[in-house]
């Protein structure tokens, strides 16, 4: 009999299962950045209104432009507007502790919109500086409808009393320096120097007056009449200014504009200010000129930074090298400029 045979299979192989979390759907991820989205436009609000909540108890509002005021109460106030440190012709930035124009135009504006703003302080403790940052602040002065008062402190010379001129009352320390009525140009001479060292400078101009003021040559008779031309022109303003503000004659204020400087008693004598006091007076002036009984309300303002220079701090100063610093130094020195700036004791 033929025997029957049976197919056996072989035992299957051992096989290796390898297990893995596959990435979730495309749809499962727009799905966590839609909901991320919602919750962050939800809690912006949230947050700003925490922010509105907490200025509200502290006094500290939101002007704009990087500007804040801080107050105290409520009711009828007075603004103080700070001019401290040299005057700068500028726009308004966060990151100068000087006076830019930019800046002291956008606080004046302010309190000039502020319904609750009767009367505005201009606090001066200042120099001088540019001349057209003082023109700029000084016709933001002139145009103000409401009552303005002057309170010099330290120092409130040259640009410092232009920008007080148009202020309805000038009060002032009795050790208070001001006056300091003129314009000055400063120029600087190396042609010695470089003529020692062996360095010859050589200007290729587009006119004989294009390097005019340049420190490494020597100055023409002609190229210093035009310098003191322009210097005259700015003088005669400084002049005109004060005698409007003053109601003086220009007769009585070129007397007083020799460029000497003057103390807070001597001004008072040749008027040039209405009082002597310091602050307080300041604030009890303004009260009584803008129509507030009893204690006013104080507003002061200041820069705070914007989202960019918090985000990044003061990296372009940083970023610079020492050969960008050479070249600001050197322009500094070479370029001409118009200043109503006192250069003396007390002045920074």
């Amino acid at each position: 009999m033929e025997e029957e045979l049976t197919a056996v299979s072989p035992p299957p192989a051992a096989a290796t299962i390898l297990y893995h979390t596959p990435p979730p759907p495309a749809k499962e991820r727009t799905a966590l950045w839609l909901l991320l989205a919602v919750f962050t436009g939800f809690m912006l609000p949230v947050c700003a209104c925490g922010v509105l909540a907490v200025a509200g108890l502290t006094g500290i509002g939101v002007l704009g432009s990087g500007s804040a005021y801080t107050a105290s109460g409520i009711g009828d106030a007075v603004a103080v507007v700070r001019v401290e440190g040299t005057i700068l012709s500028g726009d308004n930035t966060n990151s100068s502790t000087d006076a830019v124009s930019g800046t002291v135009i956008s606080q004046l504006e302010a309190a000039a919109a502020g319904p609750t703003i009767k009367a505005i302080i201009l606090r001066v403790d200042s120099p001088g500086g540019s001349v057209t940052g003082s023109a700029q602040i000084w016709e933001a002065i002139s145009e103000m409808e409401k009552p303005v008062v002057a309170s010099m402190a330290g120092v409130a010379a040259s640009g410092g009393y232009y920008v007080s001129a148009p202020a309805d009352y000038i009060i002032a320390r009795p050790d208070t320096l001001t006056g300091r009525l003129g314009v000055i140009m400063t120029l600087y001479d190396a042609t010695e120097l470089i003529e020692k060292a062996g360095i010859k400078v050589i200007d290729i101009t587009s006119g004989e007056n294009k390097a005019i003021g340049s420190m490494f040559a020597e100055m023409t008779p002609e190229q210093r009449q035009i310098l003191e031309d322009l210097t005259t022109e700015s003088y005669t303003e400084f002049v005109r200014v004060i005698a409007e503000g003053r109601n003086m004659s220009e007769t009585d204020v070129l007397a007083l504009a020799d460029g000497r400087v003057y103390s807070g008693r001597q001004a008072l004598e040749n008027g040039l200010i209405d009082a002597l006091g310091d602050f307080d007076q300041a604030v009890q002036k303004a009260a009584e000129l803008g129509g507030i009984p009893g204690e006013p309300r104080i507003v002061e303002y200041e820069q705070m930074p914007s989202i960019a220079e918090f985000l990044t701090g003061f990296s372009t100063q940083l970023g610079k090298t020492e050969a960008d610093r050479a070249l600001e130094l050197f322009s500094e020195l070479t370029a001409p400029k118009l200043e109503y700036r006192y250069l003396g004791p007390g002045a920074e």
